[in-house]
């Protein structure tokens, strides 16, 4: 498989064949997108709100720069001329997902997005006919979520056709807290959808909604607690597996926060109560605390006759290094003309391998195990 080397990403031909519209390209992931893509020879058309902010970025990288809002649709369009693919970083993507998708649909450009609140998965999804009759790709969750663990996901199913359970866990190392837009979609989208699980081929939520388990990440067994991840969406689309849970490691107190909020989901659908949990969101993480950060991603499939096979991912900080890797190894695909049509998992466009393409990512499996009890 081919590696996404400096050296790859430099030889990169016309002008045309490396642009992309980036919306969103002044927030904090969407800035470190920026400067990767023009530090690996791509030519990202920044775009946003903010005209003070998106020209003084743009200037600085180089690049060309395009402001538009998403309350206004032939402005959209606009924006989106002349560009094979956007990739959306504006979140939370509950509330910006709808005009830039029926924009792409309008003007048949492909559409990316860092997502992972399941509500969009959803909606997103049940545009497949309408991207498969414009022939274009609908791809969310680009980066972290859902990248690694989706392809995970597709390894594991590869390795065990005939599973029927799935568990995905994540586990950070280091000084990086998730960026602030992340910390914004928890509190307003993420943890009042809830926790959820996929029993038998439906979401729901669990019984336990604060449950725990031992995972094995490489060093040995830690604690890791059911997640609101992405992935019990999207890896059903993957890997047809109909029961699936996530996991993460987490600290005490935040398991505890995790609990009490779980109780008091119904005050959380108040915007007065969002805002004041927003107010606890913190600054992003400096590269300093970036490059002192890995994660790790587990995986485990098992069937009804006991087999069982695991696997695991190592690889950089999640929130900002490994989101902005993953996504624009996506873009890069789309301008190469890879862009299956329709809604799109990452493993189902682009396969098991795909995460591997990310620069610093590896991937250990485990023999697969009968379990006799």
């Amino acid at each position: 498989m081919t590696k996404w080397t400096s050296e790859e990403l430099n030889k990169i031909g016309t002008a045309e064949e490396s642009t992309f519209l980036l919306y969103g390209a002044t927030g904090f992931v969407g800035e470190a997108i920026a400067r990767l893509a023009v530090e690996k020879g791509l030519k990202p058309i920044l775009a946003g709100r903010d005209a003070v902010r998106l020209e003084e970025l743009a200037a600085e990288l180089g690049v060309e720069y395009r402001v538009f809002d998403l309350l206004d649709p032939p402005k959209i369009e606009q924006g989106l001329k002349d560009n094979t693919v956007v990739l959306h970083c504006a979140g939370p993507f509950i509330h910006t997902y709808k005009p830039m998708v029926e924009a792409c649909l309008q003007t048949g450009t492909h559409y990316l997005d860092l997502t992972g609140e399941i509500p969009v998965y959803e909606a997103l999804a049940n545009r497949d006919a309408e991207a498969k009759a414009r022939g274009i790709m609908i791809l969310p969750g680009a980066g972290f979520d859902v990248v690694p663990t989706d392809c995970l996901a597709l390894h594991l199913k590869q390795r065990l056709p005939s599973a029927t359970r799935l568990a995905l866990a994540f586990k950070s190392e280091g000084p990086a807290r998730m960026p602030p837009g992340t910390q914004r979609t928890g509190f307003e989208v993420v943890i009042p959808y809830g926790v959820r699980v996929r029993r038998n081929g439906r979401l729901e939520h669990p019984k336990q909604p604060v449950k725990t388990r031992l995972i094995d990440f490489g060093r040995g067994p830690v604690q890791a607690t059911l997640y609101p991840w992405g992935d019990v969406f999207t890896a059903y689309y993957s890997t047809g597996i109909p029961n699936i849970e996530d996991y993460s490691v987490v600290s005490e107190a935040t398991r505890k926060q995790l609990a009490t909020l779980a109780n008091l989901r119904p005050l959380l659908k108040l915007s007065i109560v969002r805002n004041f949990l927003k107010r606890g969101v913190k600054p992003g993480p400096t590269p300093e605390k970036q490059a002192r950060t890995v994660t790790h991603v587990w995986g485990e499939v098992e069937d009804d006759q006991g087999r069982k096979a695991v696997a695991r991912l190592h690889g950089p900080e999640a929130g900002v290094v490994w989101t902005a890797r993953a996504a624009l190894a996506a873009v890069r695909k789309v301008l190469s003309g890879n862009a299956p049509p329709g809604f799109q998992t990452p493993a189902m466009a682009y396969g098991a391998d795909f995460v591997l393409e990310c620069e610093g990512v590896t991937r250990e499996t485990e023999a697969p195990s009968f379990n006799s009890a």
